[in-house]
């Protein structure tokens, strides 16, 4: 089938590029779906057997024969399977499938490219149904969205809203350049989430305390369509994201499906009404019946699962009685059409006539269409036999879709139940109680909203809801339990995604086991299993919450040390990430590490000596910062992990940095970053945050530009900044940029270069919700506008709060840029604030690696106000700056003293004294001559030169 082109009915068949047309639009089918069809095809006319078909589509692999039967079921729905009279896949019982249509081959050449096709980023899944009676519908609202940014699709359930809404996001995937985002809400049991799951289907890590206004920083650029289904019991969070967007980000746009609207201003309403049904009649022919788009819904239905239904002019007028009995709800018809089956079409009108009037007595205050809903899926809840309900009814307790496994676990209370759970499931999908999802390599199931409704209620009107709900907590801790022992290498991409799905049942297992009735102890266990995968997915406020709920409950429901640990751990990593380093943090890291340590647990005493590390170092108190690297470096060596020791380099390499020794900063950084190493092979309990090669060439950078190796530092920190961006990771991109590109660029006075990275900063740590990095990248470009001269721009950019930056938790100002606001500021004119910063940064960091610059700076700012008996002063402060920066060996900051103090003698008519101190200096530069610095420094001597030589 290379290079052919293959068309049966309305499709073309691209087999080789493994594309399916219908007309102009790509159908999206599973791989699975695919090779099936591809096979069938090749095969035309021949019985397929069903061995042979598995053996084909899963080669080397043991599935189910009931696999075989969902992959079946999906691909007759998408090719529309029996709708007006097209037969494509038939089943020959006992035997297998036959692919019946006609078939035409042609050249591929002839056929139109493949690259018409959109590509767009999106992530909407693969059409269960095909969509029938509502193409002029997705027209409308296609052609209102391109000029209204927020569109709600309401109407009661079953009608259809998800499945227009999909179609409609289908269309649109080519005009948006950011893509179009699926987020279902449907699961959803806190309001508090919705920005969570927005930013999770997103890839966003949205941290802090109002999440809403994290998530429309992180959107502000961006230009995509948000399609928010099933709004209905989370209305109001979601009308208050969705006002928050339009004001905040002008090219988002959203389509949302609510049973009501979301009442904000901006919004369009499209209320979908029940499919077009005929009038009541019994006199209708066959072709005038299938005229009608619900009649098409119900026989291609019933032709999916009866394969020698065909509507006939005599039960034509029994298949309009059944629609209109349905009020044209096209959910409704989907359970109903199963019944054929079983009930045949003349029973099934006679059931739903028993059933429709019982409802109204028994279900007071629902509207007609709500009242039909509820019959039909009463009765068809009655065909099932007593085992089938109740798995049916177990089914209900999962949030967000299962697997077989799950399935077998929870509703069958049998971890060996494969084999039968794998068939009640495809019973169950072949009546339209459960969607199948097949795209992936295993199938996934999951009941629709109204159906999942359903169960619940039935599920808690009996007496098992409990020991349901018990058994679906105890699967997820033991799942949870199992991906914890599998993230000691840290779980891969597939793996990771796998988990990921199941975030919505965690958080329904958590609620269950915290509420009156619930398992504390159980929902202990789950929150200490939960731990990696919250941090794996950057879920750090949701990790935090539910950890300090399990530490309220440790005293009710008992845990072992081990558990305790690492509730601490996680605590103290979720705060620093979240709050910074508060003092709640460093009590948690103390804890864990305590407990390490009375546990012998190695791997933890390292996690906790990091967050100490981090904590002590955002505090500034490099000294003990150093202590606990040194503590680190030395059970790193007793554990003889090769991959562990370059940290324990960084750790220890940094604090020196920090506390001012550059030599043996220099030398622990030189030593990690050769270490031939991966040290990101490691546990994820030890969570390092940035790639550790990437942040030893940042601290590099810093040192390099100290000693005086200005050129060397910018190659540095340029060549770690492209790495981190090709390595697409936000933190570490952050990283580089706030400790390395824009503070190098700031030294070396490149203020273009400083302004684009603070630029870079802004968008990247706005987009992922980085708080502490976003405040410091809006400071730096005033910092950077007040260096270039523009006062009335950059001045309101610039932070005033002195005891706000001084006792900044973040650190950052105080580990990074604490003398480029002090300096601003003064130039600025704000001489007060520059002089309270400078001599709180002074007393802070006392002989910290800033406290030569600091010193300077305090001299510069008693120069600019001039005031009486202030040379002194200054003079012995420049001094001061001097020896320190000696001390230190930081040649840089040692130039800055000496031209700022050269500076001072120079107008003190002391030019010769100015001239022996700046130059001996300025000669031991051997690179950096085009800096800024030390243009300035050639400068003012040739200046003193001109002013020393004697006149000619």
């Amino acid at each position: 089938m290379n290079r052919r082109a293959i068309s049966f009915g309305p499709f073309l068949l691209l087999a080789e590029q493994r594309l399916l047309l219908e007309g102009d639009r790509q159908v999206r089918l599973g791989s699975r779906a695919l090779d099936i069809l591809v096979f069938l095809i090749e095969r035309a006319g021949d019985v397929v057997g069903k061995d042979e078909l598995i053996a084909r589509v899963w080669p080397q692999t043991f599935v189910e024969e009931a696999n075989l039967k969902i992959q079946i079921s999906a691909l007759r729905r998408a090719l529309g399977d029996g709708q007006g009279g097209n037969r494509y896949i038939v089943t020959v019982v006992g035997r297998g499938y036959n692919f019946v249509a006609p078939i035409r081959i042609d050249q591929l050449s002839r056929t139109r490219p493949a690259a018409t096709l959109s590509t767009a980023k999106h992530n909407l899944p693969l059409a269960v149904t095909r969509i029938i009676g509502r193409e002029q519908t997705v027209e409308t609202l296609v052609s209102r969205l391109s000029r209204q940014r927020l569109m709600t699709v309401t109407g009661p359930g079953g009608i259809g809203k998800t499945t227009v809404a999909l179609a409609v996001a289908e269309r649109m995937v080519s005009e948006y350049e950011h893509g179009v985002w699926l987020v279902d809400l449907a699961s959803l049991g806190d309001a508090h989430f919705v920005p969570s799951a927005v930013g999770t289907v997103l890839g966003l890590q949205i941290h802090g305390e109002d999440p809403i206004r994290g998530l429309v920083a992180a959107l502000r650029d961006s230009c995509m369509l948000l399609l928010l289904d099933n709004c209905e019991h989370v209305v109001d969070e979601v009308a208050g994201l969705a006002l928050a967007l339009l004001g905040g980000a002008k090219d988002v746009a959203i389509l949302a499906t609510s049973r009501e609207p979301l009442r904000v201003a901006g919004e369009s309403e499209y209320r979908l009404g029940p499919l077009r049904s005929p009038q009541a009649s019994s006199k209708l022919t066959a072709a005038e019946a299938a005229t009608f788009p619900v009649v098409q819904l119900f026989v291609e239905r019933v032709a999916a699962i009866v394969e020698d239904f065909v509507l006939t002019d005599e039960s034509a007028p029994l298949a309009v009685e059944v629609c209109r009995g349905l009020d044209g709800l096209p959910l409704a018809i989907e359970f109903a059409a199963p019944g054929v089956e079983v009930l045949g079409l003349e029973g099934l009108a006679a059931r739903l006539n028993e059933s429709l009037p019982l409802l109204g007595s028994r279900r007071r205050g629902r509207i007609g269409r709500h009242r039909t809903m509820r019959a039909v899926i009463d009765w068809s809840y009655d065909l099932l036999n007593p085992e089938e309900q109740l798995f049916f009814r177990a089914l209900g307790i999962f949030s967000s879709g299962l697997t077989v496994e799950a399935a077998a676990a929870v509703a069958m209370d049998s971890a060996t139940a494969g084999i039968e759970v794998i068939d009640r499931l495809a019973d169950l999908v072949a009546k339209s109680l459960v969607v199948a999802d097949v795209s992936g390599i295993r199938p996934r199931f999951r009941l629709l909203e109204t159906i999942r409704a359903y169960a619940i209620e039935i599920l808690g009107e009996s007496d098992e809801r409990q020991y349901v709900a018990r058994r679906h907590a105890e699967y997820y801790r033991n799942l949870f339990e199992h991906a914890e022992i599998e993230s000691m290498a840290r779980l891969a991409d597939d793996r990771l995604a796998d988990y990921a799905q199941e975030i919505d049942n965690l958080r329904a297992a958590l609620e269950w086991a915290f509420l009156p009735g619930g398992d504390d102890s159980i929902g202990v266990a789950l929150t200490v299993a939960a731990i990696p995968l919250w941090s794996q997915l950057s879920m750090m406020e949701e990790c935090r919450g539910r950890v300090e709920q399990a530490l309220t409950l440790v005293r009710e429901a008992p845990i072992d040390a081990r558990g305790e640990m690492k509730l601490q751990a996680a605590l103290g990593a979720s705060l620093l990430f979240t709050k910074g380093a508060v003092p709640a943090a460093g009590q948690a890291c103390t804890a864990a590490l305590r407990l390490a340590e009375s546990l012998g647990d190695t791997e933890y005493q390292l996690n906790a000596l990091w967050e100490t590390w981090i904590h002590r170092t955002n505090t500034g108190e490099h000294a003990a910062a150093l202590a606990v690297a040194e503590k680190f470096h030395t059970l790193a060596l007793e554990q003889a992990d090769p991959a562990v020791l370059p940290i324990a380099d960084r750790m220890i390499g940094m604090s020196y940095h920090y506390l001012g020794d550059q030599t043996n900063a220099w030398s622990h950084i030189e030593r990690m970053l050769s270490a031939d190493v991966d040290p990101q092979r490691r546990s994820p309990i030890i969570r390092f945050w940035f790639d550790q090669k990437i942040a030893g060439r940042i601290v590099l950078a810093r040192i390099l530009w100290l000693r005086g190796f200005a050129d060397q530092a910018w190659l540095t920190v340029q060549s770690a900044i492209r790495d981190a961006e090709a390595l697409n990771d936000p933190a570490t991109l952050c990283y580089a940029l706030s400790h390395g590109g824009c503070l190098v660029a700031l030294w070396l006075g490149n203020l273009a270069a400083a302004e684009r990275y603070a630029e870079m900063l802004l968008e990247i740590s706005r987009k992922h919700g980085f708080a502490p990095w976003n405040d410091f990248a809006s400071g730096l470009k005033g910092v950077v506008r007040v260096k270039s001269g523009d006062l009335d721009g950059g001045s309101p950019l610039l932070r005033a709060d002195i005891d706000e930056i001084a006792d900044s938790n973040s650190g950052l100002w105080v580990l990074t840029g604490l003398s480029q606001m002090a300096e601003a500021l003064g130039r600025a004119g704000r001489f007060v604030d520059a002089l309270e910063m400078t001599e709180r940064g002074i007393e802070r960091l006392q002989r910290g690696w800033l406290a030569p610059e600091l010193l300077r700076i305090k001299g510069e700012l008693l120069l600019l106000q001039s005031a009486a008996g202030t040379t002194e002063a200054m003079e012995n402060v420049f001094r001061q700056a001097l020896d320190e920066a000696r001390r230190q060996e930081a040649l840089s900051w040692e130039l800055r003293a000496a031209t700022s103090l050269a500076r001072s003698l120079s107008h003190q008519g002391r030019t010769a004294d100015a001239f022996a101190c700046l130059r001996p200096i300025y000669d031991r530069f051997t690179e950096g001559f085009g800096t800024a610095d030390l243009i300035a420094a050639k400068q003012l001597l040739d200046d003193l030169g001109d002013r020393t030589r004697p006149p000619p």
